[in-house]
Parts: structure tokens; sequence; C-alpha cells
């Protein structure tokens, strides 16, 4: 009967028995890295298609974002504009008022002067009447002390007389009302003159012609 044991048997045997044993353990071993690996690939896999979807959802958000930012852009930019028409406007209106209510205070003003300019003729003609009849100067004085200031005033305002007499016929400045023979010298120039013209103390602008009389020659009709 042959013998299973023994020296021999176990370094022969034994090693041819072990060495399957190891190899299967390899196998083993090796499969389960393996697994390892494909389960750590399929979770970076994973997280890479998380990580895309992600960056194409920040993409789109992006995108989202950015149009509207164009949009509030143009908005913005619309707003600005009508902000500066707008202050534009309101500048236009402004002056205009401004300028309206200066037109209406000149006006005003120019009405009362012309009002008070009418008085002073009539005192300065009630003053020409009684030296031309030969009053007494006593009664009178009154009335040229009043006409003094009476033009005071007018100057004080920035009205101011013009003279006339002597001076060449001015259409901006005078008004003919007639004619009347004169010497040479005389022919063209004011005469007399009816109703006194007044100008601004400040740019010399006409702001009422004068009512004259005109020189013409002795023998025109």
């Amino acid at each position: 009967m042959m013998r299973f044991y023994g020296p021999r048997f176990n370094d022969r045997w034994g090693r041819r028995m072990w060495r399957p044993s190891r190899a299967v353990v390899r196998n083993v071993r090796s499969t389960k890295a393996q697994r390892q690996l494909v389960d750590k690939c399929d979770e970076l896999q994973s997280n890479l298609d998380e990580t895309r979807a992600a960056m194409r959802q920040i993409e789109a958000d992006r995108d989202d974002i950015r149009i509207q930012s164009e949009r509030l852009e143009s908005q913005v930019r619309h707003l600005q504009s009508e902000l500066l028409r707008a202050h534009g406007d309101i500048q236009r209106n402004r002056r205009q008022v401004v300028e309206k209510e200066q037109q209406a205070a000149d006006k005003a003003r120019m009405d009362v002067a012309k009002r008070v300019m009418t008085v002073a003729d009539e005192f300065s003609t009630a003053i020409e009447i009684a030296e031309s009849q030969g009053m007494d100067p006593k009664w009178f004085d009154g009335f040229k002390a009043m006409s003094e200031k009476i033009e005071n005033c007018l100057l004080a305002a920035g009205y101011r007389r013009f003279e006339s007499v002597g001076e060449e016929m001015d259409p901006k400045r005078h008004e003919a009302l007639a004619t009347m023979p004169t010497s040479d010298d005389g022919v063209g120039k004011i005469i007399q003159v009816i109703e006194a013209g007044y100008e601004d103390a400040e740019t010399s602008e006409v702001v009422r012609v004068a009512k004259v009389l005109v020189g013409r020659r002795m023998d025109d009709c």
C-alpha cells in the first residue's frame, strides 16, 4: 500500500497543491481590484457627467445673465436719454418762462414809462405856452420843477429824452408830421419838435420816436 505522507510527499505534492491556490488568490485579488477600479471609474465618470451638466447649467445661466444685463443696460441708456431730454425740456421751459416774465415786466415798465412821457409832454407844452405868452415865471416855476422831476424819474427808470432840433431827419428816430419852409441850411432837418423822443439810457435804442416838423425849401410847394 502506497503511503501518502512523509517529507518527500509533502515536498512534492505540497508545492503542486500550493501553486494553484496562490493563483486563485491572485485572480481573486485582481478581480476585486478591477471591480474597485471599475467602481472608481464609474464614480469619476458620474462626477464628470455631473460637472459637465453643472457647467452647461452655469453657461446657460451666464447667457441668461448676459441677456438680462444687456436688456438692463438698454433700459438704463433709454432712461438716461429720457432724463436728459426731460432736463433739457425743463431748462428750455424755464428759460422761456423767465424770458416771458422779463418781456412782460419790460412791457409793463414801458407802458408806465410812456404814460409818464405823455405827462412830461403836457408839462413841456404848458411851459412853452406860458413862456410864449409872456406870463410871469412865478406862475409856472412849479410846472418847471415838476417837469424836471418827471424827467429825472424817467432817467432813473432807464429812459432819457434825446434832442432832435437841428438834427437830420432819421425815420428810425423821427416821425415827420409835416414840413415847414426854411433856409437852405435847414432843409431836411428837424425844425420843431411836437412830441419829444426817448431812448434807452444804456443801449440808445429808440423807445419812442419824436414827432417833428421837417424843413423844406422856400420855393417847394
